[in-house]
């Protein structure tokens, strides 16, 4: 009890995939790009710069056809893979209308659909969790601390154009503050960690 292992913050730490790891297929985005016109469409993804997917996708009356490939894990042989999803309308305040998907797996009316399995599903069925909820205190401190650097221009290390001092000392002493913190989280966590070994 209580050793390498235990406790949530190890956990879920590396193990589980997040929203940010998977394909996801944006209706809102094709809408506006003028991909739900009939057509047939590709719509590819990559990471770090690399080709990491690709579908190809067309619009039969008022369903989209969503068509692939794809395979479970690496070793196994590839599947042509062809999705029916339907497409729901809502009529907006000030005119026109706003395209939603309902999800293959629980009819859920949503703006995404995420590739993690063999179908586009919403976060809900894959159990799919945001970035930020796998992140431990360390993970969470570090990105605030990114984000007020950001904001005070710390790359180099003067007051942005714009922004008023009052506003910049403030912040500055934000950051100072979530640096020290994120220091003694660092080293109690450390210290926890070599009584362990």
């Amino acid at each position: 009890m209580g050793g390498p292992g235990s406790g949530r913050w190890y956990r879920w730490q590396g193990t589980r995939t997040t929203l940010d790891e998977v394909q996801r297929l944006d209706v809102r985005r094709l809408h506006r790009h003028g991909y739900l016109d009939g057509q047939s469409y590709g719509v590819t993804w990559s990471r770090r710069e690399q080709p990491n997917g690709a579908v190809s996708i067309t619009l039969v009356n008022g369903r989209l056809v969503v068509e692939y490939r794809c395979r479970r894990r690496g070793t196994d042989p590839w599947e042509d893979v062809r999705q029916v999803i339907t497409l729901d309308w809502t009529s907006c305040h000030y005119g026109g209308q706003r395209p939603w998907f309902r999800c293959p797996g629980c009819q859920r009316r949503v703006a995404v659909l995420y590739g993690y399995d063999r179908l586009f599903l919403c976060r809900h069925c894959y159990r799919l969790p945001y970035t930020s909820q796998c992140e431990t205190r360390l993970d969470r401190l570090s990105r605030k601390l990114r984000k007020l650097q950001d904001r005070i221009g710390h790359q180099y290390n003067r007051k942005p154009k714009g922004m008023h001092w009052h506003t910049w000392e403030r912040l500055w002493d934000q950051a100072l503050d979530v640096e020290m913190t994120r220091d003694l989280a660092l080293e109690a966590t450390l210290d926890r960690l070599m009584r362990r070994g």
